[in-house]
């Protein structure tokens, strides 16, 4: 199973695989999840680089792959009724979880030979950082920026057009944000957006607001604590209504809104007119500060000398 040291399970990639078979691969997969070690998935997010690729070898078009498509040294694994001499591997039809040509023996036998050829796992540096750190280095960037982790791209930001792009969903982006473990991965810059864009769209992945990303990564890495744009101290409000249409919410974002756009209050005092966790009331500070609209209420002039003589 997954661990600190080794996080992601491998990669498999399919080739003509037909829906109702992957259907099934992905719930024998997800049943073996304790019993395969490494674990494996279905390579299905932007930036999945696979360990292994499954190829159909039944049809016409998967012969055609495995004939002419260059995986780059990327074991291949033959899908087939019957064994294929010309792989080294060959998964037969129907999937069985054990025995000669099962799942369990073609991944096993995979897996040890990648153990094998590649070099020692890196262990966790102190150039790890958590994902949401990752997220706000790249929303700095005065430049597209694509955020990598070990298994590919997560996710590309495009400040200069507002949007960043992802193929995850946002319970899979709030997972990613919520979780603090250090993980390996980087910011790189992207030399030319528009290109990314276009081949993202051929993939169906379109463009999403960039206030978006910010507003989750405020609203869950803070555990309930402030992030350090506010003081728990201070009382703050809110310069203008956030934009609940475009952003994921709850019912009680609503009424500290409400409450803050009209007059500042503290974290603790938002927490208890509304009725929610002091957490609660933190995180969503901590959401309007991300995206730009939460101010501290202007101290009186004499209240200000006062506390510099102090």
């Amino acid at each position: 199973m997954a661990s600190e040291d080794n996080p992601f399970p491998m990669v498999l990639s399919l080739v003509n695989v037909g829906t109702d078979e992957e259907r099934y691969l992905r719930s024998v997969l997800a049943l073996l999840k304790t019993y395969l070690e490494p674990s494996w998935c279905i390579a299905a997010r932007l930036g999945d680089l696979p360990d292994a690729v499954l190829v159909d070898m039944d049809s016409k078009e998967g012969l055609q792959v495995w004939e002419n498509v260059d995986f780059g040294g990327t074991p291949r694994i033959a899908f087939s009724r019957d064994q294929v001499l010309a792989a080294e591997w060959t998964l037969r039809k129907p999937i069985r979880p054990g025995g000669p040509h099962s799942l369990t023996e073609v991944l096993t036998a995979v897996a040890g030979k990648l153990q094998l050829s590649a070099p020692a796992p890196s262990l966790p540096s102190s150039a790890w950082r958590p994902f949401a750190d990752l997220v706000r280095k790249a929303l700095k960037q005065p430049n597209p920026a694509d955020v990598r982790l070990a298994t590919g791209s997560a996710l590309l930001v495009d400040p200069t057009g507002k949007v960043f792009y992802s193929s995850r969903t946002t319970d899979e982006l709030v997972a990613l944000l919520r979780n603090r473990r250090r993980i390996d991965g980087k910011v790189v810059t992207v030399p030319d957006a528009r290109k990314f864009a276009e081949r993202l769209a051929r993939w169906g992945i379109a463009p999403r607001q960039l206030e978006e990303l910010r507003w989750l990564t405020g609203l869950v890495s803070g555990a309930g604590e402030s992030l350090g744009a506010w003081d728990p101290r201070e009382p703050v409000r809110l310069s203008r209504w956030p934009n609940f249409a475009a952003l994921p919410n709850r019912q009680f974002h609503l009424k500290m809104a409400a409450m803050l756009t009209a007059d500042a209050a503290t974290a603790a005092a938002l927490a208890e007119a509304c009725e929610v966790a002091p957490g609660d009331a933190a995180d969503f500070l901590n959401a309007c500060a991300e995206i730009g609209i939460l101010e501290a209420r202007a101290a009186p002039a004499a209240a200000s000398v006062a506390r510099k003589i102090r």
